[in-house]
């Protein structure tokens, strides 16, 4: 097999794992309005995918689209495949900035103290579930990612870890007092939105609290009855090869809490 070939087929089976259904691919809509006009990127992203999916991306890819849909989609395609990327890819480049992003301290003393049952979504390498492990009677920690759960339970052994996405949790209705996320979610899906809303909330109890700490987009998590809490920024932990990789250091400082339903 000659070097252009392999580099073929790694760019194949890459692109078919980011844009399977999971917790970070981007719908099909948004990767044919980002390459609309360039029909041959769009026919070997297609051919890279399962057939029926390959062919429906070509059908959506017959859809006209405005420029300013098409540069919204190109948006969201890309952050969603930097983000699957730098974790799938570089768990341990993901593990540093998590150390160099501490979470502020006041904030995690806002949570709510009283939580025997936690769920954790999107736990990542465990920069909350450390704080959270010392406070809970049970914690369940989900994360899609496999390496970054091996990480997760040789840390905290008495931590439940799980694999899971957060449009489709693996745990019962009503199950956590607490449903807590730490710079996971946003607006948009598959990373966040209705679907994902709809889930943190329909396992979180009567009464009990969802809880997430520096989403994407607050002003859409207040308008879905949010609080938003701002707490002072603790000082990052310098990590230049981090910040060449991901940008200026943001320790999350940002808390967006709702109660569900009547206690």
């Amino acid at each position: 097999m000659n070097s252009e070939h392999r580099v073929h087929t790694y760019t194949d089976i890459r692109c078919a794992i980011l844009l399977e259904p999971g917790p970070s691919a981007p719908p099909l809509e948004d990767v044919a309005a980002a390459l609309a006009g360039e029909p041959a990127a769009l026919h070997a992203v297609a051919a890279a995918l399962p057939p029926a999916r390959g062919e429906r991306l070509l059908r959506v890819g017959q859809r006209p689209a405005p420029l300013e849909a098409r540069r919204e989609a190109a948006r969201r395609v890309v952050r969603g495949a930097f983000w699957y990327l730098a974790y799938e890819l570089e768990p341990d480049l993901w593990d540093r900035l998590a150390a160099a992003e501490p979470i502020a301290e006041d904030l995690l003393a806002g949570l709510p103290a009283d939580a025997a049952r936690v769920l954790e979504v999107g736990a990542g390498s465990g920069r909350l579930t450390a704080a959270l492990a010392g406070r809970a009677a049970t914690l369940v920690a989900v994360e899609p990612c496999r390496s970054l759960r091996r990480l997760l339970r040789d840390r905290h052994p008495d931590v439940a870890v799980v694999a899971g996405v957060g449009h489709r949790l693996p745990i019962g209705d009503g199950w956590a007092d607490l449903v807590v996320s730490c710079a996971t979610f946003g607006p948009d899906p598959p990373l966040g939105g209705e679907p994902v809303l709809a889930e943190l909330e329909r396992c979180a109890r009567p009464g009990g609290t969802v809880a997430l700490v520096s989403p994407e987009g607050p002003a859409w998590w207040a308008e879905h009855g949010f609080e938003l809490r701002t707490y002072a920024a603790p000082a990052p932990r310098p990590d230049p090869e981090v910040v060449a990789f991901f940008g200026p250091l943001r320790p999350p400082h940002h808390l967006a809490v709702r109660r569900v339903g009547p206690p």
